[in-house]
C-alpha cells in the first residue's frame, strides 16, 4: 500500500511517494475441548498473557524439539530396537529347535534359547512407559464439524506466513495432517490439558513390535507344550518375558497416546 504527499520550499513543491509494506497475517484456527479451554485460560490468566500467546509459545516449542512432540511419553529408538533384536533371536532359534534330531541338540538350543527370552524381559522393561495424563480418556467427542462442537472452544492464533510454514513443516514430520491439530497437540503437552493426543511414531512402532514378539513368545508355548522335557528349563523365562512384555505394551497403550485422537 502507498501514498504520496506534498510540501512547499523556497525552491517550488516536491513530491514524495511514500510505501507502506502491509504484513501479512495468516490465522490458524486451534479448536479445544472447553475443559482445556477452561485450563489453558487459567494458565493465561495468572501469566497475563493471551491465549493465542500461549499457542504460539507452544509451537515454538515443538518446533524446537527432535519429534515436533511436546510433553509426550515416548520409548527411545534405541530400546524399540533393542525388543526387536531379543525378537529376532527367539525367531532364529525356535525352526532351529523344530530340527534338532537329537535331545543333545535340543539341550543346547534350549540354554539359548533362554537366554533369548531373558532378553525378551529385559528389553521388555525398556519400551515401558511411565504413567501420564493421557491414561483418562477426557469427556467428549473429537469432532469440530458436527455432533460436539458445542463442546468446543475456539483460538484463533495468527502468525507471520513464514512462522506458518514452518508450523506446517513440523506438523507433517510430526504425522499431523492440520497445522492447527498440530498446535493443540503442543498446548496439550505444554499445558497439561486434557485433549487427545495421537501417539508418536516410535510409539506406533513400539506397539509393532511388542505384538510381534507376543506372537513368537505365543509360538515358544507352543513348542514347549509338545517338549514337556524342557519344560524345567524354558517355561519360567517364557511366562517371565511375556508378562514383562505385556506390561509394557499396557503402558504403550495407556500412557503413549490415543490412536484415534486427530491429526
Amino acid at each position: 500500500m502507498c501514498f504520496r504527499t506534498a510540501f512547499g520550499s523556497a525552491e517550488g513543491e516536491s513530491e514524495v511517494l511514500v510505501t507502506i509494506e502491509t504484513l501479512q497475517k495468516v490465522s490458524v484456527s486451534v479448536w479445544l475441548p472447553t475443559e482445556a479451554h477452561h485450563q489453558l485460560s487459567a494458565v493465561a490468566a495468572t501469566e497475563g498473557v493471551s491465549l493465542p500467546v500461549l499457542a504460539r509459545r507452544a509451537a515454538a516449542r515443538a518446533v524446537s524439539a527432535p519429534d515436533g512432540r511436546v510433553g509426550l511419553s515416548v520409548p527411545s529408538v534405541e530400546a524399540v530396537q533393542e525388543l526387536r533384536a531379543a525378537g529376532y533371536e527367539v525367531n532364529r532359534l525356535l525352526p532351529a529347535l523344530d530340527g534338532a534330531a537329537t535331545r543333545a541338540q535340543e539341550a543346547v538350543i534350549a540354554t539359548r534359547l533362554e537366554a533369548a527370552l531373558t532378553h525378551i524381559a529385559s528389553a521388555s522393561h525398556g519400551v515401558r512407559l511411565p504413567a501420564s495424563r493421557d491414561a483418562v480418556k477426557p469427556v467428549g467427542h473429537d469432532n469440530v464439524h458436527g455432533v460436539g462442537r458445542e463442546r468446543w472452544r475456539l483460538v484463533r492464533v495468527t502468525t507471520d506466513p513464514g512462522t506458518a510454514t514452518c508450523w506446517a513443516l513440523a506438523a507433517t514430520a510430526a504425522g499431523f495432517r492440520s497445522p492447527a491439530n498440530w498446535v493443540r497437540d503442543a498446548l496439550a503437552g505444554a499445558h497439561g490439558l486434557t485433549v487427545p493426543r495421537p501417539p508418536a511414531a516410535v510409539t506406533i512402532e513400539a506397539r509393532a513390535v511388542a505384538g510381534r514378539v507376543l506372537g513368537l513368545l505365543a509360538q515358544t508355548t507352543t513348542a514347549l507344550a509338545i517338549r514337556p522335557h524342557l519344560g524345567d528349563v524354558l517355561s519360567g523365562p517364557a511366562e517371565a518375558a511375556e508378562d514383562a512384555l505385556w506390561t509394557s505394551l499396557q503402558s504403550l497403550l495407556d500412557h503413549g497416546g490415543q490412536p484415534t485422537a486427530r491429526r
